[in-house]
């Protein structure tokens, strides 16, 4: 097989569908799909890098790279499960739902709460709602490390590597 974008030959012994690899020649990230070609992988476009984490494909995995600018962890949970819980903090859908609506406006956080096992340990993600604010998609690690990231801008970094 080459890769289509510089037609260089590339090695694929051991490399499974829906994992992805870099061409040596020209860097290009690659994914190969389960009908046995090659699809080019776009970078996020210029801003729309998440700053603080990092996540690609390995076969049936996904390796989600955190940062803080100094320390670096790194968390692999089945692609499958991950998919799962953002979908159910994007439906609402947690450990703990949101509260019922009040006559006074809340100034309190609403919390919803997923677990994925990892091999680490279990990650916890949740779903930050506070009434005025942009959503945070908080992340905490089985070291007990927390990330705090927006929720949108964290499901579409996160769409294309779960499909």
């Amino acid at each position: 097989m080459v890769c289509p974008v510089c037609g260089e030959a590339l090695d694929l012994e051991g490399v499974k569908p829906g994992e992805i690899l870099d061409c040596e020649a020209c860097g290009a990230v690659l994914k190969l799909l389960s009908d046995g070609t090659l699809e080019v992988v776009e970078p996020p476009a210029e801003g729309e890098v998440l700053f603080g984490l990092e996540a690609f494909g390995e076969g049936e995995e996904v390796v989600l790279r955190f940062s803080d600018g100094t320390l670096e962890e790194e968390v692999r949970v089945l692609r499958a499960e991950l998919k799962e819980a953002l979908a159910r903090l994007e439906e609402g859908v947690g450990e703990e739902p949101p509260k019922e609506a009040e006559d006074e406006p809340n100034l309190e956080p609403d919390y919803l709460t997923v677990h994925v096992e990892g091999q680490e340990g279990p990650l916890a993600l949740r779903r930050i709602l506070f009434q005025g604010a942009e959503d945070l998609l908080e992340f905490s690690l089985p070291s007990g490390s927390l990330y705090q990231l927006p929720f949108r801008k964290a499901l579409e970094y996160l769409r294309p590597i779960l499909l």
